[in-house]
């Protein structure tokens, strides 16, 4: 098996057993299992059967984008856990956003200019859904695609060392919060489409660090070693999804600044 396999493999069975050992209600346990059995089924099915029923080639193709596919079942797994508000660790959030986020923000929403830099924001923030795909598909097309693996190992680890954190630190994000966001943001269409996508495919729970910029840096950062050209530009979107994270109130400052810290601290142990 490759690594992101046992990664993902170690990543369900976790939460499965957090789940049995946490006051959970009984439904939200039996999601969260039967999306832990669905996705290890999936694992077995394309390391053990895959390979039999399909060409090689086709085989080895699935192994590298399923990882994706099961990433988003364990986001869907430990948004089970969200029971509860820890209202100590949200209200510090807030307060630390208050002082250093809140002004630049009305700075920002003052004139044509800032709004425009947070219309872009609002547009950068959407990639963090695609980043992982993208960098997947640059490395096929620089013929590095066995160096898939090596993508996968650091954004999973990155991602779900915040997944994880679910069960045990529970805050809404701050856009939920209409107290906790004193200026008006424009209504642009991208934020409503920011909002639209939240509201559809979303665990509506804060994960604290945040999984969006600790993958997106994630995979900045494997794509400059491999590519520094590419890589640097992969980095610059990862400041712009981790800028649009906090303006757009997607998460706190907080959780941005521990995201990043998280992959940086995990590529600096995988090297």
């Amino acid at each position: 098996m490759r690594a992101a396999e046992w990664i993902n493999l170690s990543a369900f069975c976790f939460l499965a057993i957090v789940g049995w050992r946490r006051h959970l209600p009984r439904p939200r346990r039996a999601k969260a299992n039967a999306i832990a059995a669905v996705g290890i089924a999936a694992i077995g099915l394309a390391v053990f059967a895959g390979p039999r029923v399909l060409p090689p080639l086709a085989a080895s193709v699935v192994r590298d984008w399923l990882p994706y596919v099961l990433m988003l079942m364990v986001y869907w797994q430990a948004g089970q856990f969200f029971t509860r508000v820890d209202t100590g660790i949200q209200e510090k959030l807030v307060q630390l956003d208050g002082r250093m986020v809140t002004p630049l923000l009305a700075r920002l929403a003052r004139d044509r200019a800032g709004r425009s830099i947070l219309t872009g924001l609002e547009i950068a923030y959407l990639f963090c859904y695609p980043v992982m795909p993208m960098s997947l598909a640059a490395l096929y097309l620089m013929r590095m695609g066995h160096e898939a693996d090596y993508l996968w190992k650091i954004v999973l680890v990155s991602s779900y060392l915040c997944y994880c954190m679910l069960p045990f630190i529970q805050t809404h994000p701050p856009r939920k919060l209409a107290w906790a966001n004193p200026v008006p943001l424009p209504k642009t269409k991208m934020r409503a489409l920011n909002l639209w996508v939240l509201g559809h495919a979303s665990i509506h729970a804060n994960t604290f660090p945040s999984a969006h910029v600790a993958s997106s840096t994630a995979c900045a950062l494997v794509l400059l070693r491999l590519a520094p050209g590419v890589g640097l530009a992969f980095l610059a979107l990862a400041i712009s999804i981790a800028l649009g994270a906090v303006a757009g109130r997607y998460h706190y400052a907080a959780d941005v600044a521990l995201g990043a810290l998280v992959a940086l601290v995990v590529f600096w142990a995988a090297m």
